[in-house]
């Protein structure tokens, strides 16, 4: 076990699940880490689609999973460690490598390894989303991280002690800026759709709503589409297809050259331990899309915007933090949610719906 080394691909993974597990102030790294990296990267969720998986509802769940567990205090110091899940992981995935007489132990090796674990949300989303699908997917995952022809030694000492000098002096470095440090660029709290179009199919069949996307979009005032549909009807495809269009450029001068992101209630909320926190992420991203001009902001499940961030002694929520912002017209927002749900939150705040 101790000379198993790790590919490229599953190097990066273990320091970004390292960087999720402080994004979220948890005091360990969890199985949970490790698959919302994965579900961070193109070639894992391009295997999830082969299965019929929707990698995106499967991320919100994850996010929404993990900011509610346990945090740890703001003043206090720490190293995230591994968690004994995490260990069992990972000696399952290497002993799935030795078996298979590899020297590096690779993502497929991973995924395998944490289906099999016992009382982990990973697994559970895992196996509640591929189902008896597990062999397929597997094939997939492996067809999309080939092994590399490097020496194992390349990657040797990469393990599941997070306290070797690597990760003490990267920490050391950040230590300065404090442990609940926010992103400094608006752009990873958001998701840009613009750029993630190829990786969905095609618009098929909604050539009316999507021109009259179009058209509210390219008002003067009032230029905030809300798609209301029921679960499944394509309301995200919508915004996926006007996003090809734009980058075909084929769409009225108003339209050409914006960019869409979409911005994520529960993403915003993760590891917002006070208000202030979620207040700040919502003027981050809403200064730094005035700043860049031409932006499009799409807010699926919009309805999550009435109450979010607000704190037990009242104040303001999401929507009302956002009010000035769908007035301006600086940017233009698209929402989306369903019947059910528009007529339970979003009707009663008819400020919210005039704009």
């Amino acid at each position: 076990m101790d000379s198993m080394g790790l590919t490229r691909y599953m190097s990066v993974l273990m320091d970004d699940a390292m960087k999720q597990a402080r994004f979220f102030d948890h005091e360990f790294v969890m199985p949970e880490h490790m698959l919302l990296s994965l579900l961070r990267q193109y070639a894992f969720c391009q295997a999830l689609q082969e299965e019929g998986v929707d990698s995106l509802k499967m991320h919100e769940d994850l996010v929404g999973w993990l900011a509610k567990q346990e945090r740890v205090p703001e003043n206090i110091k720490y190293l995230p460690e591994p968690s004994s899940l995490f260990k069992t992981m990972f000696g399952t995935a290497c002993a799935l490598a030795a078996a298979a007489d590899r020297k590096l132990v690779n993502v497929p090796h991973f995924v395998q390894a944490m289906f099999g674990l016992q009382n982990s949300e990973a697994a559970f989303l895992l196996c509640k989303n591929v189902g008896d699908r597990q062999g397929e997917f597997l094939a997939s995952v492996d067809s999309y991280y080939p092994l590399e022809n490097e020496a194992a030694e390349a990657n040797m000492g990469i393990g599941v002690d997070y306290d070797d000098d690597d990760y003490d002096n990267d920490y050391d470095e950040d230590e300065e800026e404090g442990r609940s440090r926010q992103p400094q660029d608006w752009h990873q709290l958001v998701t840009c759709i613009s750029d993630k179009v190829e990786e969905h199919n095609p618009l098929i069949g909604r050539e009316l709503e999507l021109d009259r996307t179009i058209q509210v979009l390219c008002r003067a005032e009032k230029n905030n589409p809300l798609h209301i549909g029921e679960p499944g009807v394509g309301k995200t495809a919508l915004v996926y297809g006007l996003a090809k269009l734009i980058n075909e450029n084929q769409v009225p001068n108003r339209l050409k050259g914006a960019r869409i992101y979409g911005m994520d209630m529960g993403q915003m909320l993760a590891g917002a331990q006070y208000r202030g926190d979620f207040e700040k992420r919502i003027k981050m991203v809403m200064e730094g899309a005035v700043k860049e001009g031409n932006t499009i902001i799409y807010i699926d499940e919009i309805h999550n915007m009435i109450g979010a961030g607000r704190g037990s002694d009242g104040g303001p929520d999401a929507s009302n933090m956002l009010k000035q912002y769908l007035e301006a017209g600086d940017i233009r927002f698209i929402g989306s949610t369903t019947y059910e749900e528009f007529n339970r939150y979003m009707a009663q705040s008819k400020g919210i719906v005039r704009r």
